[in-house]
């Protein structure tokens, strides 16, 4: 039976793994803005999954959407953490939370070329952190169970071998979604 802790994190997971998706897929058609904040809220939702997961005490709501404290909480808290980093981008002068949503004057988002790989690499490596995967999404997806979030998922994702190898996902037999030839 699973414990509070670990039926927490899944449900955390889950919405972060949404996020994830979407802004993967904004990005993927030109919508900087809306990819940003999908993916700003994909990271501190998989982070606060993550500190679910280790840390009792922790309350996700509390946290507010500071990413670099939720940074440096994690690295005190899991296990493995200690050299964990999400790029500043995703974070600086929370301009991907606000300014990707707000007019505002002067400011503006930098979205660097490496958007999606920072992406996946920050999101895999917080998957990476928390030994629990059952019944996530994230499994679901990556075992053809679901082929419109295996679609968005594979499309250019450099990590998507090493998230399967971490979770024990083996790649679906056959798909055929329009990206399946020639990608990972």
């Amino acid at each position: 039976m699973p414990s509070q802790s670990e039926i927490d994190y899944v449900i955390w997971q889950n919405r972060a793994f949404r996020f994830y998706l979407g802004a993967r897929l904004l990005q993927r058609f030109g919508l900087s803005a809306p990819a940003a904040y999908a993916a700003t809220q994909s990271l501190e939702l998989l982070l606060k999954a993550t500190l679910v997961y280790w840390d009792r005490s922790f309350e996700p709501v509390a946290a507010g959407h500071a990413i670099a404290k939720l940074v440096r909480t994690l690295r005190n808290k899991a296990p493995g953490a200690k050299g964990f980093d999400v790029p500043n981008h995703f974070f600086h002068e929370q301009r991907y939370h606000n300014v990707s949503r707000y007019p505002s004057g002067s400011r503006g988002l930098l979205i660097p070329a490496s958007f999606i790989a920072d992406l996946d690499a920050a999101f895999a490596n917080l998957v990476a952190l928390v030994p629990f995967q059952h019944n996530t999404e994230l499994k679901r997806a990556l075992a053809g169970r679901d082929a419109k979030a295996l679609t968005v998922l594979r499309m250019r994702n450099n990590e998507i071998r090493r998230i399967r190898k971490v979770l024990g996902v083996q790649a679906p037999k056959r798909t055929t979604d329009f990206v399946s030839r020639g990608s990972n």
